[in-house]
């Protein structure tokens, strides 16, 4: 065995020192880390070529040794090498969880004789219709952030950054399957890369299956979707016809390109057999979130020319056929739309900075997309209370029920609920005008002064106002574009109605600048206005006043001495709750002492896809001091009795869990976007660290919680920043006087 400062490992063959002839030679062995590390991949070097590793390969016996935690240790390797003649020396390195590969041994060889390639080549990757346009997606989509750049430059990147072997592991006998995602090139999604495919075992039953990108948290793929497709290929095996599996594997953002997704598949004896690797050159999608640059046929064309140049410059293939016509058809058709204008373009004016002599609204027409406890209801109802006050009479349309229907009724408002499906399934722009129309039939969108919507989702909303004549103010939320929000959810034509309502809208209104400037900068024309969001200081000065933080602390169950942190926030991508439960496993296995005296709570469970799979994550990691709560209206204990509460989201316009925290003085941890860091900015009233990034955010965790004066200093400066700007006794005047504004006329 040999061991390094952080790793313990073994080639268990060809030994060490043997003599091998020149040509393709494996290599296999194991490699464990060190308590407190975590091992990604493994890659070999022969000079100056790198050949990849197939890593992750179940050991009970290296479990049993070593006591994980798992029954088997993900720790076998096996890696493909060219070796030269003479004397050769073979560097293997391992990539740690921190993003950085590093050799934990160096094998010496003597290569002498004729030739003798005992393994064939890894099999050559052509490149298909959906590979070629989404990497061709993401060179138009890095050209606005790189204008100056051709186009010849950036394919010529992209196709330097593919993966060098696409199926690093196809699967072996007796499982039959492929994965249709990840792609060559694939977006990554709140840090979630997409894995679709079909998997079947020739003898035995797939009871289970797994994805992984980090080898430390496995997450469930769905099994059993049904496959016709499959059953004239393989007709002799009946399980072929139920073989499809769907889901999706968290990818820390700090792994460096390409990133090897792995399938793990259980068979009825229990048995955990590695099935298939899949590697691919992931992005961020935060680049689809910008329109594209140029958008001229021409443009399109040259990049189209320069992409095709640089795959054959590399030698590599890719089928030119009539599905690869089809598709890139179709995103031209995307590249050179042109976003729907107002009718009457605007300059957009500045925010209002105080209340204004128009007076309110009388009549108020509210539009909300649900009435959950989420935070754009909430927001919502915030505003509601204060139109209520100043003597507006109000109703809310909601396109779905929930438990914030009786909250708006005791202001004195009328609740309607009115279902929109029918425009968001429209396969026409006809199809969607009528939908619309009978929506404008169903709820008299007149009987109001103002009309204002919140969230673009209620776009439905906002048109039929305008057809019905009515003044409308809209309130996005999405630090995303529609087209990137919506993807291929819904058809063209009732995207471009979306679109269409933000052009119409009389005040198209921000909380944040970082949202703003995804509209602002798209070449349509809005009427822009940028009102922060708030918090009810007051309200909540009232309630610790009333709530002592050591009955707060005893309705935890917490004993002296323990810490606690919370992480409040409705269950879902967006909010990465997935990531932070890995970062606190890290937490764990790093600073065991500190770990084993802090409790750590998730508000927010609900019943959806992704609370299924935090539930599957947690049943793997078995991190006893973690649990998730459901959500609950009574959320401020989980501020007030808290050591440290964090906010792990990918992506927010102007969180109210973060201004919450503020308010409370609860030292914060949290993720460092724009949405966060315009309301605590790093170092001054929080700590911010990468989203999804979970060694920094263990070692942030570690840090906060090592030193609690850290987060004291930064609370008591957060509470007075929340207090001078973002108090709703400040702000929610804005808020008015910008409504008084659009329905009088004067924006």
């Amino acid at each position: 065995m040999h061991e390094t400062s952080f790793s313990f490992s073994q080639l268990e063959s060809p030994p060490p020192g043997a003599t091998l002839p020149p040509g393709r030679q494996l290599l296999r062995g194991w490699v464990m880390p060190k308590p407190g590390g975590h091992f990604v991949d493994v890659r070999a070097r022969v000079g100056g070529r790198i050949f990849p590793a197939v890593y992750g390969r179940p050991r009970a016996d290296l479990a049993a040794h070593f006591q994980t935690r798992r029954s088997v240790a993900l720790a076998e390797f096996y890696v493909l090498v060219e070796l030269p003649a003479g004397p050769v020396e073979v560097e293997l390195e391992v990539l740690e969880l921190e993003g950085r590969w590093t050799g934990f041994d160096r094998i010496p060889f003597q290569v002498q004789g004729p030739v003798a390639h005992t393994h064939p080549a890894p099999a050559a990757h052509s490149l298909r219709w959906h590979d070629f346009c989404r990497s061709l997606d993401l060179i138009l989509r890095t050209r606005r952030a790189r204008p100056g750049t051709s186009w010849k430059t950036l394919a010529e990147e992209l196709a330097a950054d593919l993966p060098p072997v696409h199926d690093l592991l196809p699967p072996p006998r007796p499982f039959i399957g492929y994965a249709d995602e990840p792609a060559v090139v694939n977006s990554s999604r709140f840090g979630l890369l997409p894995v679709v495919g079909y998997l079947f075992h020739t003898t035995d039953k797939i009871q289970r299956l797994w994805a992984t990108a980090d080898l430390q948290a496995l997450l469930p793929l769905k099994l059993g979707r049904a496959t016709p497709n499959l059953i004239p290929q393989f007709p002799q095996y009946p399980a072929a016809a139920v073989s499809g599996y769907e889901g999706y594997v968290d990818v820390p953002p700090q792994l460096p390109n390409p990133v090897a997704v792995r399938i793990y598949a259980q068979t009825s004896d229990g048995a955990l057999h590695l099935a298939q690797i899949r590697t691919t050159r992931r992005y961020d999608s935060e680049v689809e979130k910008y329109p594209y640059a140029g958008a001229t046929s021409a443009e399109f064309d040259a990049a189209v020319t320069a992409w095709r140049g640089a795959l054959q410059s590399r030698k590599q293939s890719f089928i030119d056929d009539n599905d690869l016509r089809v598709a890139l058809a179709k995103l031209k058709a995307g590249y050179t739309r042109t976003a729907p204008r107002s009718r009457t373009p605007q300059r957009a004016p500045a925010s209002p900075a105080t209340a204004t002599s128009a007076r309110l609204p009388g009549r108020v027409i509210l539009a909300t997309h649900n009435l959950n406890l989420e935070g754009a209801p909430l927001f919502l109802l915030d505003l509601a209370r204060h139109l209520a006050e100043g003597g507006a009479a109000l109703t809310v349309v909601s396109a779905s029920d929930g438990a914030l229907r009786e909250p708006f009724s005791a202001l004195g408002a009328r609740v309607v609920i009115l279902d929109p499906a029918a425009v968001f399934r429209a396969r026409s722009a006809d199809e969607a005008q009528a939908a619309l129309a009978a929506l404008g039939r169903a709820f008299d969108f007149a009987a109001a002064d103002l009309v204002i919507g919140s969230t673009f989702t209620t776009f439905w909303a906002v048109l039929a106002a305008q057809a019905a004549g009515r003044r409308v103010l809209f309130y996005v939320h999405e630090s995303t574009s529609p087209a990137s929000f919506y993807r291929d959810d819904i058809h063209p034509a009732v995207l471009s109605l979306v679109e269409q309502s933000l052009a119409v809208a009389d005040a198209v209104t921000f909380t944040s600048d970082a949202t703003r400037r995804y509209y602002t900068g798209s070449g349509q024309t809005i009427t822009a206005v940028l009102t922060p969001g708030w918090v009810d200081v007051r309200r909540i000065d009232r309630w610790l006043a009333a709530n002592a933080r050591d009955a707060l602390r005893a309705r935890f169950g917490l004993k002296p001495g323990e810490l606690l942190v919370t992480n409040v926030g409705t269950v879902c991508d967006r909010k990465g709750q997935i990531g932070f439960v890995r970062a606190v496993d890290l937490f764990r296995a790093r600073y065991p002492a500190l770990a084993a005296r802090t409790r750590f709570v998730l508000l927010g469970g609900r019943n959806t896809m992704i609370d299924d799979m935090l539930r599957e994550v947690l049943a793997d990691l078995a991190i006893p001091n973690l649990e998730v709560h459901p959500e609950t209206p009574d959320y401020l204990p989980y501020y007030a009795a808290a050591d440290l509460t964090v906010c792990s989201s990918y992506e927010e316009s102007s969180p109210r869990v973060v201004m919450e925290a503020m308010a409370c003085g609860t030292p914060l941890l949290a993720s460092d976007i724009a949405g966060i860091s315009e309301l605590a900015r790093d170092g001054l009233e929080a700590t911010l660290v990468p989203a999804g990034h979970t060694t920094a955010w263990a070692e942030a965790l570690a840090r906060l919680l090592n030193s609690p004066e850290i987060g004291r200093d930064l609370a008591a400066r957060a509470r007075a920043r929340v207090e001078a700007q973002f108090s709703a006794d400040i702000v929610l005047p804005r808020h008015a006087a910008l409504a008084s504004a659009v329905a009088a006329g004067q924006v």
